[in-house]
């Protein structure tokens, strides 16, 4: 929620909220930096798995320090409220539970970590929790300031339960969906065929181009594309 500041101010960070969420994007790309230094980074001649993660967080990074450092010059910035918080909480409520369940699972799917496969299992499950609440009551997810970080995490989570599994040209689509529900004035046609268009970018570049292991469509005893 945005709570506007009123006339000129002589803080060095003018605008709080921008400047907080640059930090935060910065955060994310240490934390991509460092989960992709085993990958083969490779060079333009030959490409590893690595080259892509690792410039994808570079443009995270990039674009964070942008963010911090005009937040600092704006002219009229916004205050940070209690609801800017909320989505950060709860993921972070979700993740101590999903290390407690973790330790108590045997194993989990495609050798995936125990207590990541719980992560994405409870946060799925909240996800669709608060949408029912959100039907019944259409602003909550607004006024909670929750719609922006359960959508866009939603769909990441999504994407990564089944990119394996059932492969890109499901994953994909419901990377798209689940993450464009993060804006509410999201039209469904439109981003459909956001979906579609991204999914198809997506697995030329990535299935065909890079030529890197990442399955098209997965149907169990049947396809592997």
């Amino acid at each position: 929620m945005d709570h506007p500041r009123s006339g000129t101010s002589r803080a060095f960070v003018r605008d709080p909220q921008n400047f907080v969420a640059g930090l935060v994007l910065i955060g994310f790309a240490a934390i991509g930096w460092a989960g992709t230094s085993g990958l083969d980074v490779g060079h333009m001649g030959a490409m590893g798995p690595g080259l892509v993660p690792r410039f994808l967080t570079l443009c995270l990074a990039a674009f964070g320090v942008f963010l911090a450092a005009t937040a600092c010059f704006h002219r009229e910035g916004t205050r940070i409220g209690p609801a800017d918080f909320s989505g950060v909480l709860l993921v972070a409520a979700i993740a101590a539970a999903s290390l407690a369940v973790g330790s108590v699972l045997p194993a989990a799917p495609d050798g995936i970590p125990p207590a990541a496969f719980a992560f994405g299992i409870l946060y799925l499950a909240v996800m669709i929790g608060l949408v029912i609440l959100a039907a019944r009551r259409s602003t909550f997810l607004d006024r909670s300031g929750l719609r922006g970080p359960i959508f866009v995490v939603g769909g990441i989570i999504a994407f990564a339960l089944t990119v394996r599994s059932v492969g890109l040209l499901v994953a994909g689509p419901l990377l798209a969906i689940i993450s464009g529900a993060a804006a509410p004035d999201t039209k469904f046609g439109e981003l459909l065929l956001f979906a579609v268009g991204m999914t198809a970018v997506s697995i030329a570049l990535f299935r065909y181009l890079l030529q890197l292991p990442m399955p098209v469509l997965v149907i169990p005893g049947v396809l592997y594309l």
